[in-house]
């Protein structure tokens, strides 16, 4: 049980546990201290947390153990704790946020592990008008906060050109916080779209110096000027907050531009970090800096907001005229796509009106053509406006999908069911999954199309309540959209109705089967059949199919809809039978038919044709799997194995698109009595928490989590399938290492971020001499002069570890970086560096290109 210990806070008996957990190993700071720093300056943090709906980020076990947000008030909240109920952005119900109105809250909500204090711009009952304008200035390696600060300075020239005043103030980790106070009658599309026009004036006016993208690839050595926070759902760090973040406590505080001056002209960032201690004595001696920031009142510039308040009609024709979407040219467009003297397709025609019979209509068709997908579409202006969903429509309360808009298709398009053939857009096959009638909730479809944001009812055959349909607006002409599920959870729907067209009461295997096509023209249930191309069966080779990837993540979901299988460290092997030949692949693409020429036989021995997917794992003299082993393995012997756990095609019948749950058994069967060196992977039955207990027992790397009703998507890794490790290791590209008395005293790695390496870390521990002096000659071949990483040199003031400048690179030797290798690690720190790299082992079986940071 939790040590707990009571104590009086202005006259509210709180209930305190646990106050000697470490929450900051690194200096050993507790628990009990950080209520003590909050309690200490209680009256100061108070009025800029007070009415503001606070999100707690809890913490339960320090900042090293996994954290929460919680945005609803806990069900064990006091009844003295003030709330506040605030609309969900997506619909459904309101969120109960807390207000850190007094102290006794305050207290309360630190001993729940909510280290840091994130509340909205706005004051209740205000929730829409915000009190502030909010940048958080974030500095991209190799710049540092003294780049910030420059950054911060003409942003203050600038604000103050514009008769506004400005005050700042250190982060608590690596950047600034800057803060317009405002005070009077706003809204968030005007605090936003200023933001927005400040940062991108920045960068106009400091190109060198910073981007006002949160793209990385455009952040190396320049500051982000972020001012997304301004925005009605999100949450901003107060003033004075401590932060979360590992190495000790650093406190978010006020700082006046003469201290940030200074510090730049000293080249020296020491005075801009503050203890608990220290920010305690500052204020003390200060007072609030940020006193002026709860009452001064100030206003955008009137010529900005007039033309905001232009809108939105004006930038409603604006925007349709930029993407031309009248019915004539967005048919054109379709048309444009597709040749309809092959394709059955409907040709669609620009004087197509909307049916009376069904003015609001609404469709959703899957769609297999390179990859399975559901194309969303609405009834809307004559034609079918349309979303590509790739993972279907979601169906649980806040869950979000992406989804692609499309070009326009023509009315006729929403009957249509069957084959579209190779050489036309889109080849593959298609079915009505769902149709019926939707409603916009503000009653105009059409302008809640070009504002970017519709709430949907749908009643459908299969969708029936209500769903959010929002545009990305990070970009102007981005074509990103999520659908989310609002209201209530949708009820499972029956696997067979979920393969089941409501138009013909077909399955996808059945449409490909028919090799037709059909659709009703103005819903007369008239088909009409389109000539047959070939035979009635549509067949595929056993060949090579690149593997489906598992997902990292931080905790393994209860079971239900998962199954659990031993994640076995060996190497990943597609076996191809076709006739009476067998070829072992590895993940990409090397064959292993010499180095397993009893697996090879084994697979041969196996009836039929088929691909089957697994992994190859050697066994130690105490039964453990053994990389190792696996790889130093010169003649295969009796302790390596074939963990058979997927098959992707059977009989030249393609099983991607059928359901794990059935796959398996299909697997099963062919396996039928098979012996070692053959083995079905085992599917684990029990609870997750004592599956995780159970596999670090057994010091077994960890566990792989598979969705009962996947599909098989070749190549990617969309968290259908997920990994859990039980201990933080991956794997890494090596661009280099430090000579040393034993050859080298480290390995220099790294991970891609799109085409760049980037440098994450020196590993200098567990290396055998033997394999140290293998993997010295492996370098030694690919010795350069070019250093690959694109993140070096760093910069001197780096706060972790020894950074690698300029000068310390003159010791290194650069290597091509085409060898990989894993390495076990304590955690990656905020700077995207690993603490505590310790080598495992070389990976002949991943291609240096696709190694990206794992999270």
């Amino acid at each position: 049980m939790p040590k707990r210990e009571h104590v009086e806070v202005d006259g509210r008996e709180l209930a305190l546990s646990n106050l000697n957990k470490v929450f900051f190993p690194e200096n050993g700071f507790t628990k009990g201290e950080v209520i003590a720093f909050y309690s200490e300056i209680a009256a100061t943090i108070l009025p800029h947390l007070r009415d503001r709906p606070l999100t707690l980020k809890r913490y339960p076990d320090g900042v090293e153990g996994e954290h929460f947000y919680e945005k609803n008030a806990p069900s064990h909240t006091p009844s003295w704790v003030k709330r506040y109920a605030v609309p969900r952005s997506e619909g459904g119900g309101h969120i109960q946020y807390i207000l850190c109105n007094d102290k006794p809250t305050l207290v309360w909500a630190t001993n729940l592990g909510d280290i840091e204090k994130h509340v909205l711009l706005a004051r209740a009952p205000h929730i829409g008008c915000p009190t502030s304008l909010v940048f958080d200035l974030d500095p991209g390696e190799p710049a540092s906060i003294l780049d910030c600060c420059r950054v911060a300075l003409h942003l203050n020239e600038v604000f103050q050109s514009l008769g506004l005043k400005c005050f700042v103030k250190v982060s608590g980790s690596k950047g600034l916080h800057l803060a317009v106070p405002l005070n009077t009658k706003t809204t968030y599309e005007i605090t936003q779209s200023f933001a927005k026009t400040i940062a991108e004036l920045g960068q106009r006016q400091l190109p060198d110096r910073v981007v006002s993208d949160m793209s990385k690839e455009l952040r190396r050595g320049k500051v982000l000027i972020d001012g997304s926070q301004n925005s009605d759902f999100k949450t901003t760090v107060a003033v004075y907050a401590m932060r979360a973040k590992h190495g000790g406590p650093f406190i978010s505080m006020p700082v006046t531009w003469d201290e940030l001056s200074r510090a730049v002209k000293r080249g020296s960032d020491k005075d801009l970090f503050f203890t608990p201690a220290a920010a305690v004595k500052r204020i003390k001696r200060l007072g609030d800096l940020f006193e002026p920031v709860l009452g001064l009142k100030q206003e955008i510039p009137k010529a900005f907001t007039e033309a905001i308040a232009a809108g939105p009609k004006p930038r409603l024709l604006s925007w349709q005229r930029k993407r031309g979407r009248t019915e004539d040219k967005t048919i054109r467009e379709y048309a444009a796509k597709r040749d309809l003297a092959r394709t059955p397709e409907p040709a669609g025609s620009p004087a197509a009106k909307s049916r009376k019979i069904h003015s609001q209509r609404f469709v959703v068709q899957k769609h297999q053509a390179r990859s399975l997908h559901y194309d969303f579409r609405l009834e809307m202006e004559g034609v079918l406006r349309s979303w590509a969903v790739p993972k279907g429509p979601p169906t649980k309360l806040r869950e979000a999908r992406l989804a692609m808009h499309v070009e326009d298709h023509p009315l006729e398009y929403g009957d249509f069911e069957g084959i579209i053939p190779p050489g036309n857009y889109g080849a593959g096959t298609v079915m009505v999954w769902d149709e019926g009638e939707y409603e916009e909730e503000t009653g105009n479809s059409v302008r809640a199309f070009y504002s970017g944001k519709l709430h949907l009812l749908l009643r459908g055959k299969k969708l029936n309540g209500e769903w959010i349909l929002v545009k990305d607006k990070s970009e102007e002409e981005s074509s990103r959209w999520l659908l989310i599920k609002a209201g209530e959870d949708l009820p499972p729907i029956p696997t067979k109705s979920d393969d089941t067209s409501v138009l013909s009461g077909r399955s996808m295997r059945r449409i490909t089967e028919d090799q037709d096509a059909q659709w009703e023209s103005n819903r007369t249930h008239t088909a009409n059949s389109v000539t047959a191309r070939g035979p009635t069966r549509r067949r595929t080779e056993p060949v090579f199919i690149e593997p489906m990837h598992a997902k990292p993540v931080a905790e393994l979901p209860p079971g239900g809809e998962w199954t659990f299988e031993i994640k076995f460290d060996g190497y990943r092997c597609v076996a191809v039978k076709r006739g009476a030949d067998v070829t072992l692949f590895s993940r990409n693409k090397k064959i292993f038919n010499k180095r397993f020429p009893k697996i090879r036989d084994a697979v041969a021995d196996l009836s039929g044709e088929f691909v089957l997917d697994g992994e190859l794992v050697a066994f130690d003299a105490q039964g453990r799997p053994s990389f190792q082993l696996l790889q130093d393995a010169k003649t295969e012997d009796q302790s390596i194995f074939y963990f058979i756990f997927d098959l992707l095609n059977k009989a030249g019948e393609p099983l991607l698109d059928v359901p794990l749950e059935r796959r398996r058994v299909l697997l099963t069967s062919l396996l039928g009595s098979a012996q070692d060196p053959l083995r079905l992977s085992a599917q684990l039955q029990a609870p997750s928490g004592q599956i995780i207990q159970a596999i670090r027992q057994l010091g077994l790397e960890g566990v792989i989590g598979k969705r009962i009703d996947s599909i098989y998507e070749s190549g990617e890794r969309s968290g259908a399938w997920i990994k859990y490790r039980t201990n933080k290791a991956q794997e890494f590209v090596i661009g280099g290492y430090i000579p040393g008395t034993r050859g080298f005293d480290a390995l220099i790695v790294g991970v891609h971020e799109g085409k760049r390496l980037m440098f994450v870390a020196k590993v200098k521990n567990g290396f055998l001499p033997r394999k140290q002096r293998d993997i010295l000659s492996a370098l030694r071949k690919l010795e350069t002069n070019q250093c690959p990483f694109a993140n070096l040199p760093e910069d001197r003031t780096s706060r972790w570890g020894q950074p690698l400048t300029a000068e310390k690179m003159k010791e290194c030797r650069w290597v091509k970086p085409e060898l990989v290798c894993q390495v076990e690690f304590v955690e990656w720190t905020d700077s995207g560096h690993l603490r505590h790299a310790t080598f495992l082992r070389m990976r002949d079986d991943k291609p240096a290109d696709k190694i990206v940071r794992e999270t």
